[in-house]
């Protein structure tokens, strides 16, 4: 027997009490019932295959997710770190000869980065929620083309960044400032660096259908994530915890909360699914599940990523506010590392016993304890808690006197968004 449903996907199928039914049994969509109606009506002969699907789990896939993202925080802190060491580093006459658009601060080494404010924090909630139920009331065609333009737009950034850096590394002394109409004085290794990121997130544009696009897709991902986190920074701790517990709240509420209330799917759900034309939104890392059909990747969100992501980096920069060596401290990096692994090890095994009866798992459920636990619990160890909880309130000089903070509250050296 072939039930055909109306609905936009596959829904689990019973009996009324204790009935039982000796005959196979198969759910199609409609779609799929319409071929086989019109096939069996021209004559065609229809094979059924049963096949053993693999768990929701590939232990593959996961663990390329994980070292990718991973590797995009660590990379997001070391760089966050250069630059911030950048700024307060006395500039010898060799580089202030070299002008404002040489070297580093081209690249976008050296600038001074955003500063994410409690207001801000506080307001990320109500923001998140007010752009995910547009896109949900939408769903609309033109308002995926929106989002994938930002991406477009921020990997190009991204890209921008790691080609100049790649290409000042191996050719140093071409890093020199260059009039261009319009654009004004800009480093002339900013030209291929730019032209170079357009051509890899256009060559992603024009073949998302590929089956080596996602490759594209996670390299502009990274590009663009590891650029936020090096831009992007945590005054304190007290700002990180608002932020991360509202983002955990966040997950909670529109994943497993607001479908009891109205609505008898999530929304969030629906709109990760790119709603019933299963439009694709380019906000993910991806890679495929080994010995599954075509498309079927293991997926996790860049929320996933930059929110935890901006408390390490918080981390890594507040265990070197007063290192004047040239050898970074690994001394919060590391554990900090360790418990976002914890985090995603927990989320996966999650998503292997369907916890909560959901396709997918909010994995800051399992990364905001991990990782916020796991900072308090290990500042507190250390005896740093109290400092960074409100982050230093001196002058900008470490207790005796020497080297000067690469970071803190208050009068900084960042922007406030």
């Amino acid at each position: 027997m072939i039930v055909v449903t109306d609905e936009a996907e596959l829904t689990p199928m019973s009996c009324v009490g204790n009935s039982t039914v000796s005959i196979p049994v198969m759910q199609v969509l409609a779609q799929d019932g319409d071929q086989l109606k019109s096939g069996a009506a021209e004559g065609a002969s229809v094979t059924f295959k049963e096949l053993k699907l693999k768990g929701s789990v590939d232990l593959v896939a996961s663990f390329a997710l994980l070292v990718m993202a991973s590797l995009t925080i660590v990379f997001g802190a070391i760089w966050s770190l250069s630059d911030q060491g950048f700024l307060f580093k006395p500039k010898s006459d060799d580089d202030a000869s070299q002008g404002s658009g040489g070297g580093r601060e081209a690249s976008g080494g050296g600038i001074e980065g955003l500063e994410i404010t409690e207001m801000s924090a506080a307001y990320f909630v109500v923001f998140a929620s007010i752009v995910l139920l547009v896109i949900f009331f939408t769903m609309q065609h033109w308002v995926f083309l929106i989002i994938k333009g930002v991406f477009c737009f921020a990997a190009v950034q991204g890209l921008q960044a790691l080609f100049f850096a790649v290409f000042e590394s191996g050719f140093k002394a071409l890093s020199k400032d260059i009039d261009i109409p319009v654009f004004g004085t800009v480093n002339q290794l900013s030209v291929p660096s730019v032209a170079c990121a357009v051509v890899v997130v256009l060559v992603w544009l024009l073949n998302q259908d590929a089956t080596w696009a996602w490759m594209l897709q996670d390299i502009m991902g990274m590009s663009f994530l590891v650029n936020v986190l090096r831009l992007v920074h945590l005054p304190n701790l007290k700002v990180g915890a608002l932020l991360l517990v509202g983002a955990m709240c966040y997950d909670i509420f529109w994943v497993y909360i607001q479908p009891h209330l109205f609505g008898r799917e999530s929304v969030m759900v629906k709109v990760a699914k790119g709603g019933e034309q299963h439009e694709s939104l380019p906000m993910l890392f991806l890679f495929p599940r080994l010995g599954g059909n075509v498309g079927d990747f293991s997926m996790l969100g860049y929320g996933d990523v930059i929110l935890p992501g901006l408390l390490i980096v918080h981390n890594h920069l507040f265990d070197n506010r007063y290192n004047e060596s040239s050898k970074p401290r690994l001394a919060y990096l590391v554990p900090s590392i360790v418990a976002y692994v914890a985090g995603l090890l927990l989320t996966f095994l999650a998503l292997h016993l369907q916890v909560g009866g959901q396709g997918g798992q909010p994995a800051l459920c399992y990364l905001v304890p991990t990782v916020l636990g796991g900072t308090v619990a290990y500042a507190h160890f250390r005896g740093d808690l109290k400092e960074m909880w409100v982050g230093s309130q001196d002058d900008g000089t470490d207790p005796d006197g020497e080297g000067e903070r690469l970071i803190g509250t208050g009068s900084t050296n960042s922007s406030a968004v």
